[in-house]
């Protein structure tokens, strides 16, 4: 009697629990009237009981399905409703078939996978058959065919009564390819190409850069760039020296004569456009004066160093093209 209960109570708790897939609905959009570029959107609902689980993992990712279908997005979303798992899903597709006439097209199936898929029917009882059984281990979302319609309004219907209706035969050939005239394109170009020639010549002119670099007119212009060439690669005494020299030449050649630290202020005057530059210039020729003419030129030095040697040579040079 011992061992008829304990033979009992193992096969009561080895029995299988009641799990199976209990329906697949699929909620459709219409399949028609759609164009290229249009979306559409799937709604399934997926039941399941006891521990049969939809293997959420492997349904399909989006990104491109065809040459014309895009999967945009998939969502799901689980709920337990009457002692039974509800998956929610959606799916957004976007259509990309030009059509030149209505076409029909299938968005295609895929299959749902499950975990711990069960053979046993909701009453406790053993399937009929093995399709039976098979059903309730597995399930698959159907194909859906849609209707693509063209963007312009081509009708074939009776439209060329003796033909056999192909497009070939219906539409315009194409129109044949033909030469540009470039005649009026090469007097554009070679018209441009003079005025940039030209106005790259009066900005070299402008600026005294070659082949103008010598011109005349421009002392200070030519004193700035030969000062920033002696400077470039330091400001030791050399270089100070012989940019004071260098200005001092552009100030002999603008004014017609010498310059001296006396005759600063009367060249200023002389020149208008020089005069805010007054106090600069009479800064410069007495730190010349002590630079070259006393032993102090540590002095001088201080007095007008070389970067305001080197601004004032700047200023002079922009005030000069300035008044050209």
């Amino acid at each position: 009697m011992r061992v008829y209960w304990a033979a009992a109570w193992l096969l009561f708790f080895l029995s299988p629990a009641s799990a199976a897939i209990d329906a697949v609905n699929v909620y459709e959009p219409r399949n028609f009237g759609y164009f290229i570029g249009d979306t559409l959107e799937r709604d399934i609902e997926v039941v399941t009981s006891g521990k049969t689980e939809l293997f959420t993992a492997a349904l399909p990712r989006p990104g491109s399905l065809t040459y014309w279908l895009d999967l945009v997005s998939i969502s799901h979303t689980e709920r337990d409703e009457g002692g039974r798992r509800h998956y929610d899903l959606k799916l957004k597709y976007q259509i990309f078939y030009s059509a030149i006439e209505a076409t029909e097209l299938d968005i295609p199936a895929f299959p749902l996978k499950f975990k711990n898929p069960a053979s046993v029917a909701l009453d406790g009882t053993s399937p009929n058959d093995a399709s039976d059984a098979a059903a309730k281990r597995s399930a698959s979302i159907p194909a859906f065919r849609i209707i693509v319609a063209p963007l312009r309004d081509l009708v074939l219907v009776d439209l060329m009564p003796e033909k056999t209706k192909e497009l070939s035969e219906v539409l315009r050939p194409d129109v044949p390819a033909r030469e540009i005239p470039i005649a009026g394109k090469k007097q554009q170009l070679a018209l441009a190409a003079v005025v940039l020639s030209t106005a790259t010549l009066l900005l070299l002119w402008h600026y005294s850069v070659w082949p103008f670099r010598k011109r005349a007119g421009r002392p200070f212009t030519r004193a700035d760039r030969q000062i920033r060439d002696l400077l470039a690669h330091g400001a030791g005494d050399p270089s100070y020296r012989e940019a004071l020299l260098v200005l001092h030449r552009a100030f002999d050649e603008a004014a017609g004569q010498r310059i001296f630290s006396n005759d600063a202020i009367a060249f200023a005057e002389a020149h208008p456009v020089y005069r805010g530059f007054s106090p600069r210039l009479k800064a410069f020729f007495e730190s010349s004066r002590l630079y070259f003419f006393s032993d102090d030129r540590s002095a001088a030095e201080r007095l007008f160093p070389v970067e305001k040697l080197r601004t004032l040579a700047s200023d002079l040079a922009r005030e000069e093209r300035a008044r050209a």
